[in-house]
């Protein structure tokens, strides 16, 4: 009997210890609400005011590169006695607290409610000065949300990093993406590829694409937007059709892509939002575009994608697609 008491003993004293473990581990739930959802907490006193029209300045401003008028962000402002238990898993939140006499502070918090949420908490003495802070920080305030956002279809994407797409492409361009099997090889060359992804919502179409192309580099001219576009028209007036015959993919020429310089994975990169049509059929929609040099191969890369959804908006599927880019290693 006492060899079997020191048996249960030697046995009950680990479980104790991982059922302890287990108690003390803190679980969160998913994060809720849709992709570039935007929670403000702060009281409509301050909301109609000096603070709101700081927050609705910065996201609500316009999406670049969209053919409708599309804010960055979608705003939904609760005071703080309505800020409930539905609300706090929610993934974007700024929390605006405005306490006469207190010193102004911004903090940022991750996962306070829910996992991958990120919460932004602005303190301040008074509405003009709550306003001030929010604008001066608009920049970074924005790069938080944005790319939080895109961390999230990053985590969503790791599981296609060895999918057939990602292999093949690797053979190919000696590069990858995380693209999922849905995508397919709708047209392809030497140094070009075309891949497209088709799914229907409510019985209307929605077309996602990627298309590769590589050419050799000559000099940083080839970074000027004529040059780009131009180098873009080029492949796919050769390589990208539409349903009717003779029809191709071109960008849209009264509208010039807006341009920035961007640093991916310590790599300059140069990133183009513009729009695309279908010369000789009625398609059209957004486009963004990545180039890149090879300094290796002595290449230019460009990897572009665009979404056609003519009933939809078109925001968060392009922001798929420039997560879908961003997530390239080689």
């Amino acid at each position: 009997m006492n060899t079997i008491f020191k048996y249960l003993i030697l046995l009950i004293i680990p479980l104790a210890f991982f059922s302890c473990d287990e108690i003390n581990e803190r679980v969160l739930p998913s994060c809720s609400g849709k992709s570039g959802d935007l929670l403000i907490v702060v009281d409509s006193s301050y909301y109609n005011h000096q603070t709101g029209e700081a927050i609705q300045k910065i996201f609500s401003q316009e999406q670049l590169g969209l053919p409708q008028r599309e804010a960055l962000f979608n705003l939904i402002q609760v005071p703080h006695r309505s800020f409930a238990r539905i609300f706090h898993t929610l993934r974007n939140i700024i929390m605006v607290n405005i306490e006469p006499g207190s010193k102004t502070k911004l903090t940022v918090r991750k996962e306070v409610w829910s996992e991958s949420q990120l919460v932004v908490t602005i303190t301040a003495p008074s509405d003009e000065i709550a306003a001030q802070t929010i604008l001066k920080n608009a920049a970074v305030l924005l790069d938080y949300f944005n790319d939080k956002e895109l961390a999230r279809l990053h985590a969503k994407y790791k599981v296609n990093s060895r999918s057939k797409n990602a292999q093949y492409l690797n053979k190919k361009f000696g590069l990858s993406l995380n693209l999922d099997e849905l995508y397919f090889v709708a047209e392809e060359a030497e140094d070009f590829i075309w891949l497209r992804k088709e799914k229907t919502a409510g019985g209307h179409r929605i077309s996602q694409g990627i298309i590769i192309y590589t050419y050799p580099y000559v000099s940083d001219s080839t970074f000027e937007v004529t040059n780009l576009v131009a180098k873009r028209n080029y492949y796919t007036k050769e390589y990208v059709s539409g349903g009717n015959e003779g029809s191709y993919m071109e960008s849209y020429k009264d509208y010039t892509p807006d341009q920035k310089e961007i640093s991916l994975s310590g790599i300059y990169v140069n990133e183009l939002r513009g729009l695309w049509r279908m010369q000789g059929d009625f398609m059209g929609g957004p486009y963004i575009n990545y180039t890149l040099v090879d300094e290796q191969r002595n290449r230019v890369i460009c990897i572009d994608g665009y979404v056609y959804a003519p009933k939809f908006n078109k925001r968060e599927f392009l922001r798929e697609q420039e997560a879908l880019i961003k997530t390239i290693t080689f």
